[in-house]
């Protein structure tokens, strides 16, 4: 059983779509998080900064095809524009994609959302993350619902089990923020790291587990954003990181946390001596629980 991943940022792009500077960061922080031993323990993670058309689609086909097996863990994470063409279709842009003057999208420079489909469809792989952070990021859930029902059929669509897709926004939202910085990626990285997203305390991170903890902060941060997940069955339960056991650094964030849902985030002068004096019981600096 392997780990692989692909990590996809696209900070440049052609005429019409604005820069999204933040992106390589974000592929920084998922990589570091990922290849972490103690945390993703990913066997190979590739990071593909503002690729062309071909080179983006050719690199997510392989990342599917390429030697799978049942049991590999597949994870592939995409920073950057979602763009949609007249009819709605969703599609990833790419540094080469660009409007004409007309405000039109040019569907040739970038990868359709059909085609992930597809390549993940097809894959003998069994155990798929697909993460999404991107405007209209929830149209690529959209584009999988049955012509004759409203609700989203993610098993018939995407063709099998096992499987799970993340998403930054919903089909109406931009998911960037000032200077192209992602808050979703901010907390997905963060609830890996720390280890702040095993909300049951078993020492192991699930796709359910890590949607629940990002959904939740990026909604105190900016509450008209709404991630969303997009699984069946054993797709929810996919163990994606490991979290350290007994870290007084993980321990003082749950507990914070808990005692911010308590007193609504409004912490009183008593609460924080309180906090502060947790920390120093627990051994911890001043920047560690900055």
């Amino acid at each position: 059983m392997a780990k692989i991943a692909l990590l996809i940022g696209v900070s440049e792009y052609g005429e019409g779509l604005t820069g999204l500077p933040g992106t390589q960061a974000d592929l920084e922080r998922m990589q570091r998080v990922l290849q972490n031993p103690q945390v993703g323990g990913f066997d190979a993670v590739e990071v593909l900064p503002n690729p062309d058309r071909t080179r983006m689609e050719m690199a997510i086909e392989q990342l599917f095809s390429d030697n799978r097996t049942r049991d590999d863990l597949i994870l592939l994470y995409f920073s950057g524009h979602g763009v949609r063409d007249d009819n709605g279709t969703l599609y990833l842009a790419t540094r080469i994609t660009a409007k004409t003057p007309q405000g039109r999208i040019l569907t040739s420079t970038a990868v359709p959302a059909t085609a992930l489909q597809g390549y993940m469809s097809q894959s003998r792989s069994k155990r798929q993350v697909l993460i999404l952070d991107c405007c209209f990021s929830g149209a690529f859930a959209q584009d999988m619902k049955a012509k004759d029902d409203a609700a989203i059929d993610v098993k018939t669509q995407l063709g099998g089990e096992g499987r799970a897709v993340l998403t930054s926004s919903t089909a109406t939202q931009v998911s960037y923020g000032k200077e192209g910085v992602s808050i979703y990626t901010q907390y997905l990285v963060q609830g890996l790291e720390t280890g702040a997203a095993d909300r049951n305390d078993d020492g192991q991170i699930t796709v359910d587990e890590l949607h629940e903890y990002a959904k939740e902060k990026v909604q105190e941060a900016a509450p008209t954003m709404q991630p969303e997940i997009y699984a069946v069955r054993e797709g929810y339960k996919i163990l994606i990181a490991h979290a350290p056991q007994g870290d007084p650094r993980l321990v003082f964030r749950k507990e914070i946390n808990e005692r911010a849902k308590q007193k609504r985030g409004k912490f009183s002068p008593v609460d924080r001596r309180a906090l502060k004096f947790r920390s120093q019981e627990l051994g911890l600096s001043d920047a560690e629980v900055a």
